[in-house]
Formats: structure tokens, C-alpha cells, sequence
């Protein structure tokens, strides 16, 4: 059913459900808080800025004048600070009851490693660490979403295929070891030095961590709900290669207008987050779907292989709770939420 699955048609009928989507302002963010829109939600917008998150809405809007604007409101967001995060979790708590849909879409590819102020590597404090934060912060609002009759609560996390691109499956992983987040990679496997420079642009061995640690996420996320007895779906979703200005700019200039024609369009690349967040499939068969990796469109992948290792998934959590708790209380901040 996944790989025919499209919003337009597919999607069902979302009035009532509150979804907050990160990085909704340009790209494959924009488009799967339009289809969300689009189907009765209420989406709040995360971006930086409150002109990036208008010109997003004038967007929306004139692809899809039926949608309410008052559908689409801004929440204030930087994931790259942790200050920007925790503010960001106290309006939706003062604002809404509960939420029902989280889209951790937001990333950066970084050419040279570019430490935060908390000293990690800026694409690891925005795609991981940011996400974590926040979706640990709402999760009272998660809970309640999940409280009511019928709930279908779900977090979709944005990954890339590269997670398991640039790592041989014996690689050895340590995530025990705080370094992950400041970009210390113990050393470049074989793929990484010779993919990297004919081809690409960014740090891809950076880039591939990051996308492994949201695929670690997603899995020992769904783990702890199940564990608690809270119904819920944590998915991870590879959108494919997508034609948007950060998809282009991984590759080097020469390939660029040859990637251009085998891209997706942003439209297209929301479409298996969309099935994430949205399929009936989905809800019916929890056992197929929950923790799952899912390539374009609907379709459950095969992750790398540390993925499934409990141990690990286990150590990037505690890892990084220790590390963001560690930050917040350097700043005076109250410690993320027990899960």
C-alpha cells in the first residue's frame, strides 16, 4: 500500500489533532505542514523567525487558499539552542492541552565541524539533540494526546539513508562516550574517505552520525512508551533524495544539475513523513509500524545494523540526557522530564 500512498488523496481527516512540525518554514518541512493543514490540523510552524514563519504561511496559503491561516501559527524555534528549545516547550504548555503529531524535521549539513556553545557539533545539536530536548519536553503533552478515546499519537523523526551509508556494519560504535556529540569520530571508515571528497560538499561522516543517532532515537523512544504502556508510535523516515536547496548543496557544483533531475520535489519528499504521521495503516498494524525505519513511501527498511542493538540505543539516550542535563543546569535550568 506505502509506495502508492499520496496526502492529496490518502491522508485522512485530521480536525482536532494538534501537530507541531520543526523546520516547516522552506522545503519538505513547508510541504508536510501544508498537508497537515490541509487535512483539519492545526500545525504550529518551528522556525527561527517570525518572517521566516510568515513567508511560510503566504506559501501555504497560496498553494492552498482553502487552509485557515489561524491553522498555522509560529512557534518561535531554534534547535540549535537549548534556551530557544526550552522556551519553545513552555508556550506550547501554556498554550495547548495536548499534541498529537511531532515532525522532528528540521537538520543542517555543515561543511567543517562547527561546535554550538554547549561544544557539540553544530548538524548533531540541531537534528539530535534539539529534537530530543523538545520531544522530551512535550512529553506531558504527548501523554495527554495519548489519554484520550481513540488516540494515535505520533513522533516522526527525519533521517537519511546515509546513517548507514558511511559505516561498515562492524564499526564500533561508542555511545557511552559523550564525544559523538562534539563530532570526535574514532576513526573514517574506508566508505567515508573515498565518498567524501569527489562527491560531496558537507562533512558526510558527520552527517551520517547525526542520521544514525535519529534513527536511535526514534527506536529506544518507542521502546520506553511501550515500556510504560502508553500507545504511541516513534518512527524514523528516510524522505529520499530530495530536491531542495540543502539536498542540492550536499553534492559538489558539477553533479548538482544531475541530481537536480533525479530528486524528488519538496512536495514529493514530504510524502513518506506524511504517511508516518498520518496512514491509517499505520495505526492498525503497531506492530509492523512502531520504531520502525521507513524508506519512501510507507515502506519499513532495513536500518544499520546498531540499530537494533538495545545497548546501544540505550547509551545515546542516557548519554545525551546526561550531557543536555548537564548544560541546563549550568545555566540555571530545570532538568528534562523522567522518561
Amino acid at each position: 500500500m506505502g509506495a502508492h500512498w499520496n496526502p492529496y488523496h490518502d491522508a485522512p481527516d485530521l480536525a482536532g489533532k494538534v501537530a507541531v512540525v520543526t523546520g516547516a518554514n522552506a522545503g519538505m518541512g513547508l510541504y508536510t505542514a501544508l498537508h497537515l493543514a490541509l487535512h483539519g490540523a492545526k500545525v504550529y510552524i518551528g522556525a527561527r523567525t517570525e518572517a521566516k514563519a510568515n513567508q511560510a504561511r503566504e506559501t501555504i496559503l497560496s498553494l492552498q487558499p482553502s487552509i485557515a491561516g489561524t491553522r498555522l501559527p509560529w512557534l518561535q524555534l531554534d534547535l540549535s539552542k537549548l534556551g530557544s528549545v526550552i522556551d519553545a516547550v513552555e508556550k506550547l504548555k501554556n498554550t495547548e492541552h495536548k499534541i498529537d503529531i511531532l515532525v522532528n524535521n528540521a537538520g543542517v549539513a555543515t561543511k567543517d565541524v562547527e561546535l554550538t556553545d554547549a561544544g557539540w557539533e553544530m548538524a548533531m545539536a540541531v537534528s539530535h539533540v534539539g529534537h530530543f530536548t523538545l520531544t522530551n519536553g512535550l512529553l506531558p503533552l504527548l501523554k495527554n494526546a495519548a489519554s484520550e478515546k481513540g488516540a494515535d499519537v505520533r513522533v516522526v523523526t527525519i533521517t537519511s539513508g546515509a546513517h548507514s551509508l558511511f559505516f561498515p556494519s562492524d564499526y564500533q560504535f561508542d555511545f557511552s562516550n559523550a564525544g559523538f556529540l562534539s563530532g570526535e569520530i574514532p576513526y573514517e571508515p574506508w566508505r567515508y574517505r573515498f565518498l567524501q571528497k569527489p562527491l560531496f560538499n558537507i562533512s558526510a561522516i558527520h552527517y551520517g552520525m547525526v542520521k544514525l543517532a535519529n534513527v536511535l532515537f526514534a527506536q529506544e523512544l518507542q521502546r520506553r512508551f511501550d515500556d510504560l504502556g502508553i500507545p504511541f508510535t516513534s518512527m524514523s523516515v528516510d524522505p529520499g533524495a530530495v530536491k531542495s536547496d540543502g539536498g542540492l548543496g550536499v553534492w559538489i557544483t558539477p553533479l548538482q544539475p544531475i541530481m537536480k533531475r533525479l530528486m524528488a520535489t519538496p512536495d514529493e519528499g514530504s510524502f513518506n513523513a506524511l504517511f508516518a504521521t498520518t496512514a491509517s495503516e499505520v495505526w492498525r498494524k503497531p506492530e509492523v509500524y512502531k520504531g520502525s525505519y521507513l524508506v519512501p513511501v510507507g515502506r519499513v527498511g532495513q536500518p544499520h545494523t546498531v540499530v537494533k542493538d538495545e545497548k546501544h540505543q540505550r547509551a545515546l539516550w542516557e548519554t545525551t540526557t546526561n550531557e543536555v542535563n548537564k548544560y541546563l543546569k549550568q545555566h540555571g535550568l530545570a532538568p528534562l522530564n523522567e522518561l
